[in-house]
């Protein structure tokens, strides 16, 4: 076929009708021409909405016109989010833009919101993710008090399948934008400007009845999780957000936002406990590690904050008030029976970070700690659970204080002292360890057994995310120390001889719990020398050393068991290679190096042989 050269203007053939592109521009341009007459139409009635009864009926039509133009809301809503955040210098686009654009869009959400409040938000989400990055941008993206505002008003709504979304997107849209600020060295100016407009919301809402202040208190939390995520981008903005009075635009200038959560989470006795632990599961966000490093602003508000010591303190049975402390001899009263719970598993994250932090705070915020500290143990000694999940939090809190302690009493931090008591707290660690009083209840006898193998080794339990070179492990006496207390704690019975009958118990949780802290123990050449000495004198059953019940594979039949004991033997020959040799028979070394080998479900063979005369 034979296709002759075309000639430099391009051009469709519809019909016998030839349509250039230059015919295409042309209709472009007007098409354009005719939105945007449409939309200063809708302006201008916008304008004279106030002056002219017939300016609401104008603007209608102009809605109208713009969605037949742009097929639907999804096109006049694409048309302008791209204009949202173009500055008034900018000639790109001439006629609708900035604030005018915004004003066009507040207007179809406030009036129009069930076709475009959904779609807006959605659309304001995907353009600030897509275009608000965090490389260096030299474009002049301007973001006004308005665009923030507006935003920010999506977070309050009726509660609904659809708010819960409208609400994401627009948190999602603002934390991204006070993000992008900070990478691009604008000093954080978003996010005081996002902080301010917040507070502002928050005043309004609690300014209302009760009633209302109970209908509102869905949108209260997604205002106090936009302020924690904010907070968490680093000091600057936690220091905003702890600031008040000049820079805060609320009336209610004297108290900064951060109070308005304080009151919340730490008002007892509280009208409304689910708001009440909703807003300590904010607070408890703070103490996030790793991802979201502790900064000094940070540190200084969860450890050396009076009013949120005491608060909590309160309710786990304290005699003080949010105003004084108690007592040190006055004896603590019940803790909350709501949110009780709560505030204990809130004060052990404190804890973790202050323990963390003991290094980097200033003295005064140390001084707080140890107190903080010495407070909390008094809490543990006063709090008496009810039911499986006070016990779990008990257990819980226990273990991770004790792991803190743990790991900095060897050091010489400010908090040594106060570590250093806490781990020969006997009734501590005898109310932490027994297993008596849960002999019927095999979770909870795993829950002890695997609480105490993350204290003595930390990085079984660190999240491959941040990988296990930042976990700090407790010296070997200190886990000496505790494998002794796990023995008096349980009538003085030997503590190799616990674990062995838990690993032979017939429930695969409580198996599960023993096999976790033995693994803990041969990651230790010194714990595991004690292990290897072990014999209960029993050599019937085979199973009376530690090698023997390991070596024995036929104890285990469940895959996650054998997974588990397959741990142990990897972990004891990755961290032992240089003395293994020294304590193993060279039989038992080739078995369990072959065992490594070939996996968890590996059995050794055993060849049988004829007997003969």
């Amino acid at each position: 076929l034979f296709i002759p050269q075309l000639p430099t203007i391009n051009y469709l053939i519809v019909g016998r009708q030839t349509i250039t592109m230059e015919t295409l521009t042309t209709a472009s341009s007007s098409t354009n021409a005719v939105v945007d007459e449409a939309f200063l139409s809708l302006l201008s009635s916008l304008n004279n909405a106030k002056t002219s009864p017939a300016a609401a009926s104008d603007a209608a039509a102009s809605v109208q016109s713009l969605q037949d133009k742009l097929e639907g809301p999804s096109g006049v809503v694409r048309f302008l989010i791209p204009r949202l955040w173009l500055s008034a210098t900018d000639e790109s686009h001439s006629v609708v833009q900035g604030d005018n654009a915004l004003s066009i869009l507040s207007y179809l959400v406030e009036y129009h919101p069930s076709e475009y409040m959904k779609i807006t938000a959605s659309a304001v989400r995907r353009e600030v993710e897509h275009n608000f990055t965090t490389s260096p941008s030299k474009s002049s993206k301007e973001i006004s008090d308005a665009l923030l505002l507006a935003l920010s008003k999506l977070l309050i709504g009726p509660n609904s399948d659809d708010q819960v979304g409208i609400a994401t997107d627009a948190q999602a849209a603002l934390l991204a934008l006070c993000r992008w600020d900070r990478d691009q060295d604008h000093c954080g100016t978003i996010a005081k400007r996002a902080l301010s407009t917040i507070d502002t919301l928050w005043y309004y809402l609690q300014q209302q009845g009760k009633q209302k202040q109970r209908e509102s208190s869905t949108s209260q939390m997604r205002i106090a999780s936009l302020m924690i995520d904010v907070c968490l981008l680093g000091g600057e903005e936690m220091s905003m957000a702890l600031s008040n009075g000049k820079n805060n635009s609320s009336k209610d200038a004297t108290h900064c936002i951060m109070d308005k959560l304080l009151h919340i989470a730490l008002d007892h006795p509280n009208d409304d406990p689910l708001l009440q632990i909703s807003a300590l599961d904010q607070l408890e966000c703070l103490t996030k590690l790793g991802q979201y490093p502790i900064t000094s602003a940070r540190a200084d508000f969860l450890l050396g904050r009076d009013i949120l010591r005491r608060g909590l303190l309160c309710l786990v049975g304290s005699t003080g008030d949010l105003s004084k402390d108690a007592n040190e001899n006055e004896e603590w009263g019940e803790a909350d029976p709501i949110n009780g719970g709560a505030a204990l598993h809130l004060l052990t994250e404190i804890c973790r970070v202050g323990v963390a932090s003991s290094v980097s705070i200033s003295e005064a915020t140390s001084n707080k700690f140890q107190l903080l500290l010495s407070s909390f143990q008094k809490a543990l000694h006063n709090f008496h659970p009810r039911g499986e999940l006070e016990r779990l939090s008990y257990i819980y809190a226990v273990s991770s204080l004790v792991g803190s302690c743990a790991v900095v009493a060897p050091s010489t931090s400010s908090v040594t002292d106060v570590a250093n008591n806490i781990l020969n707290d006997t009734d501590l660690l005898h109310e932490w360890l027994s297993l008596h009083s849960r002999v019927s209840q095999p979770k909870l006898k795993s829950t002890v057994l695997c609480s105490l193998s993350q204290v003595m080794e930390p990085s079984m339990w660190q999240d491959e995310h941040f990988g296990s070179n930042t976990t700090t492990r407790p010296s070997d006496n200190i886990v000496l120390q505790l494998y002794q207390a796990f023995s008096h704690a349980n009538n003085e019975r030997d503590s190799m001889e616990l674990i062995l009958t838990s690993a032979k118990s017939p429930f695969m949780e409580e198996r599960l719990g023993a096999y976790n802290i033995l693994r803990a123990l041969v990651m230790r050449g010194v714990c595991l020398r004690l292990l290897l000495l072990y014999d209960d004198g029993t050599s019937d059953n085979g199973e009376s050393s530690f090698l023997e019940w390991l070596l024995n594979q036929d104890l285990e039949s469940n895959s996650e068991g054998k997974k588990a004991k397959y741990q142990i033997v990897d972990s004891m020959l990755s961290c032992n290679c240089d003395i293994l040799g020294g304590l193993l028979p060279e039989k038992a070394l080739r078995q369990l190096e072959e065992w490594r080998r070939n996996g968890p479900n590996f059995r050794t063979t055993v060849t049988w042989e004829l007997a003969t005369e």
